[in-house]
């Protein structure tokens, strides 16, 4: 059964938080880059770090619906970033956590306390608050501290636990719960593990992996990731099949590929994504140097540099 995900005007996704800032990159007719004005060197700038987070604004008949996907990895950060970027946490309409890794969740609690008294939507997946670690090929051992739940039990937070889809601000915003693994050669992350029932376990699925969805009037799907731990092309076939809706428009986000773990899948990655054939593709966060620049090859025109205070802006055809 597929969900009705009603075509939106236009998204524009801002981006709070990535590994990258680059001050002098240009403009381009997607991308328009933050402005730092003559006095550039002057003002704060915002910072990089190692983590994730964008705001969804998606409109339709003069109406704007405006999700925050991921927060990053700590609140002073991602506090600053949105400060400088003149994001009001009173203007967002729902929250999203991708997955519970700490670069993606930890600069909650900062974005909790700006809140105020307006109850919003926190969407996360249930097994986001696991504790879990990374067991390297050395045998040392690297911890990710999970969200808490009792951080997230306010009074002006309502929160879903949601394993499957959701749907928000007005039906315009789709996110996508555990995804479906059907491709071959994305298996998740062996060296992951997380504490269940008291005893740690091999946890490679890391099923609590979920994007954000907008369908794009005449132009087709606009999926964000947080890292995509389920396979890029598991995400996006995934979407086709929750939507129906088979032409995607744009792909950007985490895509996880990094590491020589990851090095033997980049070629049918990037492969497979060909030929899925996006209008936009903007990998980050986790993708990973070789994986960005084969990509930036093989889908030259198509490819999109992303960083810190860029502003994606994506149109839907008009009515006819």
């Amino acid at each position: 059964m597929t969900i009705n995900l009603q075509p939106v005007d236009d998204v524009r996704i801002t981006t709070i938080m990535e590994n990258t800032f680059d001050a002098l990159q240009a403009s381009t007719g997607v991308a328009q880059r933050l402005r730092l004005g003559p006095n550039a060197f002057e003002r704060p700038q915002p910072v990089a770090q190692h983590g994730f987070s964008v705001l969804i604004t998606a409109g339709l008949s003069g109406r704007h619906g405006r999700v925050l996907f991921d927060t990053g990895v700590d609140a002073s950060g991602f506090l600053r970033n949105l400060d400088i970027l003149e994001i009001r946490p009173g203007d967002l309409q729902a929250i999203v956590l991708s997955h519970g890794h700490a670069d993606h969740a930890l600069g909650m609690p900062g974005l909790l306390e700006r809140l105020g008294t307006r109850r919003l939507p926190l969407v996360v997946h249930p097994d986001a608050y696991l504790e879990r670690k990374l067991v390297l090929p050395t045998g040392d051992e690297v911890n990710i501290p999970p969200p808490k739940a009792a951080d997230f039990r306010r009074d002006n937070i309502e929160l879903i636990e949601e394993v499957g889809p959701s749907m928000l601000v007005d039906d315009m915003v789709l996110i996508s719960g555990e995804v479906a693994r059907t491709t071959d050669f994305e298996r998740g992350f062996p060296i992951h593990w997380a504490r269940r029932g008291g005893q740690w376990q091999l946890d490679p699925l890391i099923s609590d992996d979920q994007c954000a969805i907008v369908h794009l009037r005449g132009k087709g799907l606009v999926i964000v990731t947080g890292c995509g731990h389920a396979g890029i092309i598991n995400i996006v076939l995934n979407a086709r099949r929750l939507t129906g809706v088979e032409k995607i428009h744009a792909v950007l986000g985490g895509f996880h590929l990094t590491g020589g773990l990851f090095d033997p899948i980049i070629p049918r990655t990037v492969a497979a994504l060909s030929a899925i054939g996006p209008d936009y593709v903007a990998p980050g966060h986790c993708t990973g140097w070789a994986a960005m620049h084969q990509i930036a090859n093989a889908l030259p025109d198509q490819f999109v540099f992303n960083c810190v205070g860029t502003t994606l802006g994506f149109t839907g055809a008009v009515p006819a």
